[in-house]
């Protein structure tokens, strides 16, 4: 395993210099070079930027957010947009909603109320192997809503490695194989569980705001909070049960119980008990299920009162405000957040939406949106079920090897342009972007959460690729029909 690490990480490595070089050949070239297909000057500087700004975020060669700060130094350089005009797209209110998340996130994890929930979901479901990866996926899945995946996936982590100590290897009947079987299956649930549950909510994973915003900025689309949660919700509930099957079922082979009930139990016992609820904790739970209240009750509320100005990003920073506000000790002046505690925020994440939003935009604003569009509509002949299908594969499976926000911020404008020139509504190739974006379970590479249980020890390269296979199709497959049934019936377009 040593030896394939370090082949893994050479080859890293080794695309990252390759892509570092490439972006800047890339740029240069074709701004030397005369513009392709009738696109004007402006249009193809701006296919310039997009191919380089593509280069660099699928190798990596620099830090994500570094690439996103390019717009503001190319485009007022090639005369795209003025550095006031690209420096809007970093202020975009998403950004903003997606910070509050992340303070609500860290207010969690301050007072462990994270850590509650899922010691409380893992005692409440008993000793049965198949029912306490189910418990733990479903924990995850619910974490993985209100804060990050990779967060997720590092809390659940101890209490999933508690659990295979209990119980791995432990029982005779069912044979060494189905035991190492269920510890696999059981870290293996926690990394897709905080993969699938980010898919839940806006704040989930980067691609969703990322998603919101382009739709709002380009096309006048307004994807609130329970608008997308009207497609993320369903989307959980269909892939969770299903990465539940594949894993104790399918690609591993987890018994139903174990035949010594006191040995089973002793994973569950290795755990902590939380003990009694704090005031911290009480006070974050209180106000993390206001301000979800209000996000989910934002758009009946507007409705009743149009003149009332509400927005989701307004309830994130309420929040935010809020917890730095709460006192939890009066007399010592303690509040339920920080300033330290949020000073290692993911700012790079924000950062990167910034500049996402700002190439969509120039892409949009120079005309080469239109041209792709034009190109496109060749297509418009084709089943849109196979088109779909199409563009979802080859988003998982590019994604395997690259992050998901960056795949999402290379071909959400794409998608979006292609859609017009076939005549379509841009959610109809938008919408399956993103939710593609997110998938991707076959590679230790493919998400953080799979990194981080892959390093546990207690999951081989082999399983995960064989679970993540079967899960890979499924998942495509059953967010296609999501993305072309459900979502037509619940977003605007």
């Amino acid at each position: 395993m040593a030896s394939a690490a370090g082949s893994d990480i050479a080859a890293s490595v080794s695309v990252r210099r390759i892509g570092l070089v490439a972006g800047p050949v890339i740029l240069l070239v074709m701004l030397m070079t005369a513009p392709l297909g009738g696109l004007s000057t402006r249009a193809w500087a701006a296919a310039a930027v997009g191919a380089m700004m593509a280069v660099w975020w699928m190798t990596e060669a620099v830090p994500l957010a570094a690439t996103a700060l390019l717009p503001l130094v190319l485009f007022p350089l090639l005369g795209l947009a003025s550095i006031e005009t690209a420096a809007q797209s970093y202020a975009n209110p998403l950004i903003f909603l997606f910070l509050g998340g992340f303070m609500l996130a860290k207010a969690m994890e301050r007072w462990r109320l994270h850590r509650r929930l899922a010691l409380l979901a893992v005692r409440v479901a008993g000793d049965g192997p198949r029912t306490q990866v189910l418990a733990v996926m479903v924990v995850t899945a619910f974490l993985s809503m209100w804060v990050s995946n990779t967060a997720t996936a590092m809390v659940m982590l101890p209490i999933g490695q508690a659990l295979a100590a209990g119980l791995h290897g432990r029982d005779e009947r069912v044979g060494e194989e189905a035991n190492g079987d269920f510890a696999a299956a059981l870290l293996l649930g926690i990394a897709f569980a905080a993969t699938i549950g980010g898919m839940g909510t806006l704040i989930g994973t980067p691609p969703n705001a990322l998603f919101a915003g382009l739709m709002q900025k380009t096309y006048g689309v307004r994807i609130g909070f329970a608008e997308w949660m009207a497609i993320g919700i369903p989307v959980v509930l269909v892939l969770l049960p299903a990465a539940w099957l594949v894993l104790t079922r399918v690609a591993l082979r987890v018994p139903a119980t174990f035949s010594d009930a006191t040995t089973s139990a002793d994973g569950v016992r290795l755990l902590e008990r939380p003990g009694p609820l704090s005031r911290g904790e009480i006070m974050v739970g209180v106000i993390l299920t206001l301000t979800a209240l209000a996000w989910l009750l934002r758009p009946l509320i507007t409705s009743r009162w149009p003149g009332l100005p509400l927005s989701d990003a307004g309830i994130a920073m309420l929040a935010a405000v809020a917890l730095f506000a709460a006192p939890v000790s009066w007399t010592r002046c303690e509040f339920l957040l920080d300033w330290s505690d949020v000073a290692g925020l993911r700012w790079d994440v924000l950062i990167l939406f910034g500049g996402g939003l700002a190439l969509a935009g120039v892409i949009s604003t120079s005309g080469l949106a239109a041209a792709i569009g034009e190109a496109m509509s060749g297509l418009k002949g084709l089943p849109r079920p196979l088109l779909v299908l199409v563009l979802m594969a080859t988003i998982v499976y590019l994604g395997e090897l690259a992050s998901n926000t960056a795949m999402a911020a290379v071909f959400l404008p794409v998608a979006g342009a292609a859609a017009i020139g076939m005549g379509a509504d841009p959610l109809s190739l938008t919408l399956p972007v993103v939710l593609a974006a997110s998938l991707g379970f076959m590679l230790p590479v493919a998400t953080p959460p799979n990194a981080i249980v892959y390093g546990s020890g207690l999951v081989s390269a082999g399983q995960m690729m064989r679970a993540g296979a079967y899960l890979d199709v499924i998942s495509i497959g059953l967010v296609a029909i999501v993305a072309l049934t459900l979502a037509p019936l619940v977003l605007p377009g």
